[in-house]
């Protein structure tokens, strides 16, 4: 079945997914900590939206931080803020109120870039001041990364909305991904809200033409019994060697998935910087970790476990969003 979707009912369908999941998931607490905003929903690109959100918000208050006191350009000053953040990231607090109107703006970001990228990429650059500032948006998204990756690549610094438009309108090489209706509403606990959100295409089936196929005579030919008795050559181990392998069934394709470990998947390279840059340097306590984090039996385990290993992780870098998606080849 196909689906298209009603691009007036964007804003109100996301609007009530969002109301359904703040009120389940503030039934047992009062405020939203940082461990359970990332698990928020299963949607890795609504939960990516949210802390994009947080993050946006921060960088609007440091922006408005002006005084005839202190230099806030200096670079010190503005590594300390950095670190700051840092530690907020570490210690979130958000009650029912504040995160729902975030989690509304993340949903309704990931329904238009799942399913109308044009009209996401437009309503991002309405909100922003500076068009080119669209770039700042790409580490946050998960769904049509490519191509959003190629758009990003294009942008200049004295591009505007206009132009964006067009370049995006020119990346006729770039594949759009395949997102099931289902599966993204069924993430978000909303499978009900389908017919609300999309409608159905009919799929017209044509009918196959019958060819009538012309009678053949076909002569039969007595076999010839043969002369002499040929002898069965055996199979050698080499004639079996030179067989093609079987393939792999399914069952064992999973299976070495899931035996395979965090640190044996990993190339040297990438060992080399989550070493270096989210464990300190110290290679035995990143083996620690990834023997504690192989342990785990899904993915939500998989974070808790990873989480007791941060120490002042810069969430926003690009090697904890690598480490998050090594994570999601093991588990998810």
């Amino acid at each position: 079945m196909r689906y298209k979707l009603k691009d007036d009912a964007v804003t109100e369908i996301s609007k009530l997914i969002a109301a359904d999941i703040i009120e389940h998931a503030y039934q047992a607490h009062s405020k939203m900590d940082g461990e359970r905003l990332i698990s928020l929903t299963n949607s890795r690109q609504v939960n990516s939206f949210i802390i994009r959100s947080l993050f946006n918000q921060w960088r609007n208050e440091v922006e408005r931080l002006e005084s005839p006191y202190f230099d806030f350009n200096h670079e010190l000053v503005k590594d300390a803020l950095k670190g700051f953040m840092n530690v907020l990231s570490n210690h979130i607090s958000i009650d029912k109120e504040h995160l729902e109107p975030l989690l509304f703006q993340a949903i309704e970001d990931a329904i238009l870039i799942s399913f109308a990228p044009k009209l996401y990429l437009e309503s991002i650059l309405n909100r922003i001041e500076r068009p080119q500032d669209f770039k700042l948006q790409f580490k946050y998204i998960k769904t049509n990364r490519e191509l959003f990756k190629g758009l990003t690549d294009r942008i200049g610094e004295f591009d505007t909305k206009s132009s964006i438009i067009q370049t995006y309108e020119s990346l006729d090489g770039f594949d759009l991904e395949e997102v099931s209706e289902e599966d993204f509403l069924d993430k978000l606990n909303a499978s009900s809200r389908i017919e609300n959100l999309f409608e159905t295409i009919e799929e017209v089936v044509e009918e196959p033409v019958l060819v009538e196929e012309p009678v053949v005579e076909i002569s039969i030919v007595e076999p010839v019994a043969p002369t002499e008795s040929v002898e069965e050559t055996p199979i050698t181990i080499n004639d079996q060697f030179d067989q093609p392998a079987k393939g792999m069934t399914l069952a064992e394709k999973l299976q070495r998935k899931v035996n395979k470990s965090i640190e044996s998947s990993l190339t040297l390279n990438e060992k080399f910087m989550f070493q270096n840059n989210l464990f300190g340097g110290d290679n035995a306590k990143m083996k620690e970790a990834f023997a504690s984090i192989d342990q785990a039996t899904d993915l939500q385990d998989a974070l808790n476990k990873a989480n007791q290993y941060n120490t002042d992780w810069d969430m926003d870098s690009e090697e904890v969003e690598a480490f998050m998606s090594v994570l999601e080849r093991r588990f998810a």
